[in-house]
């Protein structure tokens, strides 16, 4: 990804309408999978392909964070946000750690990427390092066919369906506890701007950091009480949140 745009990340994660959603909803889908982890102590949680914490710094409530990114500019942008935090500069395709040491593993927006050759390595990777019972949370661009400006920025290489990140999950031995889409409301606003944009190249964290003066912001907490009931068939994100086998 562009050198610029963790820069951007690490100067809108507190303020921008779309990290603070994802926040709450990542909080809301792992935490009380997390309360039926065993107990380490301290717990240890993975931020895998982690960027400057926007998405994975808040886990610290909840035991020690590792930071992994291949990135040297991403991990000290983490840093000097999130000094606590345990830095890996490493691939999460081959992951610095021994095998059943973490209790949750959380990948945002990092499967996407060119730079992962192959997906399923990574995410075998995260089910190696996570212990048994333990949690992995993967959550990436859905709607497979749409091509953004925002993209190019990113260097993404492929999107995913529902069933595309499942199959990621049950290949690396994974039990599925939960696959949604979320911020569906967005679909139909991202492929008329990807309409309007075809060929250029610019980032959506230069503009609209409010979310159209919140009102993003309160369709994705409309959109998260609907998650509490029910799973979404698609989204502009999809979430899956798989358990390792005892």
């Amino acid at each position: 990804m562009d050198a610029d745009e963790y820069r951007r990340m690490a100067a809108v994660e507190q303020t921008h309408w779309w990290y603070r959603s994802t926040r709450a909803l990542l909080r809301q889908m792992i935490v009380n999978q997390l309360r039926q982890v065993t107990q380490s102590a301290p717990r240890r949680l993975l931020d895998a392909g982690c960027g400057t914490g926007a998405a994975g710094a808040w886990m610290s409530e909840f035991g020690s964070v590792i930071a992994l990114d291949t990135e040297a500019v991403a991990l000290h942008l983490y840093r000097l946000a999130h000094p606590d935090a345990r830095m890996i500069h490493g691939d999460i395709s081959s992951i610095d750690l021994p095998d059943d040491y973490v209790d949750v593993a959380l990948c945002v927006t990092v499967l996407y990427h060119a730079e992962v050759v192959d997906p399923q390595k990574a995410v075998n990777e995260m089910a190696r390092v996570v212990t048994p019972g333990g949690v992995v949370c993967l959550m990436e661009p859905g709607v497979r066919r749409l091509r953004r400006s925002h993209d190019q920025v990113t260097h993404a290489a492929r999107r995913f369906s529902r069933r595309e990140l499942e199959t990621l999950a049950a290949s690396a031995g994974l039990d599925i506890v939960r696959s949604t889409g979320a911020y569906s409301f967005l679909v139909l606003p991202a492929w008329l701007k990807s309409r309007v944009e075809r060929n250029t190249t610019s980032s959506d964290l230069d503009n609209n950091t409010s979310g159209l003066f919140g009102l993003l912001g309160l369709l994705a907490r409309f959109e998260r009480r609907i998650l509490r009931v029910v799973s979404l068939p698609f989204g502009l994100s999809v979430v899956v949140v798989a358990r390792k086998k005892f």
